[in-house]
């Protein structure tokens, strides 16, 4: 599977001398990493930061104008990766390029520091709706370190997965390519326990911040306004607890935060974000969903079709573009307002039933944010009709219809 990220990676590296991929764990940048190595004159470019770090003399003589991508840098080699980066940044005639891959958020976070002004972000998402209806083939995976519940990945030659699949499944691969829905749930169980119990003490959190309690408040409330002190309260910890919690989440890509219209904004209608599990499999596995039959029975299934499609909006437009959501005093609401560069405002309404037409709040906030674009996304198979001017369309029809990122043109 060619991955988004992979373009961007492509495009930016031509004048960028380093990369950072940021992602969930398991999210797939081993994999990436070989695909771009593959297309760049072979996978000797891809090298452990051990390896590196231990052959750096022979590494540098022979890296005029290669691209090395590294993989798995520990937060304890940072500071020698980094000096080492930047004295063959430094050599006359030479203009190597790197993409780092971090173990974790304490190394990313080293990374960015010590390589500040010559390093760019680039996150790889999990697997995207967008990705899956360009090209058919699963993505093969390393093996888990998780033991007892490990997917095994399906053949390179297996049909495409169901979009119904990549919603109750998410799309970290190994998750979405289990054999069954159950090995896949188990894994996602598995997964978030031992993501969320890592030592966070570098960003000041501790057991008593309660963070796990944070992420299922998140979870039992996805996609409502977020009352830090309502979430503190019922939680016995402090708003200042709950904050780091909520940037630590964010920070991880765990969660998707949008603020009210206009966002970044003082004139914000209401300071009360909206906040989302940002992937699908992972928000049903706290949730206990483990089937689509359980999923359609599941009052969080608005919700949950509402922050699947937002996600897969948000990560195919340009990152330039302004997400938030609109909804003001009298309770008129918007799911998704859209600022584009060039002055295009979209306004979007999430639906799970393709006949659901949008409220007359819609048209009421479209009027106040001057929508110059209004759309339905619903999970149905087909288009439907505009009626007065709103069409009702597929999450498919309506990522084609948005602002591409300019890799996808």
């Amino acid at each position: 599977m060619f991955r988004q990220a992979q373009y961007a990676v492509s495009r930016k590296l031509p004048s960028t001398r380093v990369i950072l991929l940021k992602a969930l764990p398991r999210a797939g940048r081993t994999e990436l990493l070989r695909a771009l190595a593959a297309t760049m004159g072979g996978l000797d470019r891809i090298m452990n930061c051990s390896e590196l770090l231990y052959s750096k003399p022979e590494v540098a003589s022979d890296l005029v104008e290669r691209a090395v991508f590294v993989d798995g840098v520990h937060e304890g080699q940072v500071d020698e990766l980094v000096t080492f980066i930047r004295s063959c940044l430094a050599c006359e005639g030479s203009s190597p390029k790197f993409v780092l891959v971090p173990r974790d958020l304490k190394a990313e976070q080293h990374l960015i520091s010590g390589l500040l002004g010559v390093i760019s972000q680039i996150e790889l998402p999990p697997i995207q709706v967008a990705e899956h209806l360009k090209h058919s083939k699963p993505l093969q995976t390393a093996s888990s370190t998780v033991q007892h519940t490990t997917p095994r990945p399906t053949s390179i030659n297996s049909p495409p997965w169901k979009k119904e699949t990549i919603w109750l499944r998410g799309g970290l691969p190994e998750s979405l390519n289990a054999d069954s829905d159950g090995q896949s749930y188990a894994w996602r169980k598995e997964y978030i326990e031992s993501l969320v119990k890592q030592d966070f003490s570098g960003w000041g959190i501790d057991a008593s911040d309660r963070l796990p309690d944070v992420l299922q408040w998140i979870a039992n409330n996805n996609g409502e306004q977020f009352d830090d002190a309502k979430c503190a309260t019922s939680l016995s910890v402090k708003k200042e607890s709950v904050r780091r919690s909520l940037d630590l989440l964010e920070r991880i890509g765990l969660l998707r935060r949008l603020e009210n219209w206009p966002a970044r904004s003082n004139q914000s209608m209401s300071k009360l974000p909206v906040f989302y599990i940002r992937d699908s499999g992972l928000l049903h596995a706290m949730l206990g969903i483990d089937t689509l039959a359980k999923l359609r029975e599941s009052g969080s299934i608005g919700h949950s079709w509402e922050g699947f499609s937002i996600e897969a909006i948000i990560n195919s437009i340009p990152p330039s573009v302004i997400s938030a959501y609109y909804r003001d005093r009298d309770r008129n609401e918007i799911d998704l307002v859209l600022n584009s560069h060039d002055g295009e405002v979209y306004a979007i309404e999430v639906k799970l039933n393709e006949q659901t037409k949008a409220k007359k709040g819609f048209g009421l906030g479209c009027a106040v944010i001057g929508a110059t674009k209004k759309l339905v996304v619903h999970s149905g198979e087909t288009d439907q009709t505009s009626e007065g001017g709103v069409p009702r369309l597929t999450l498919p029809s309506a990522l084609k219809s948005l602002p591409q990122r300019s890799h996808d043109k």
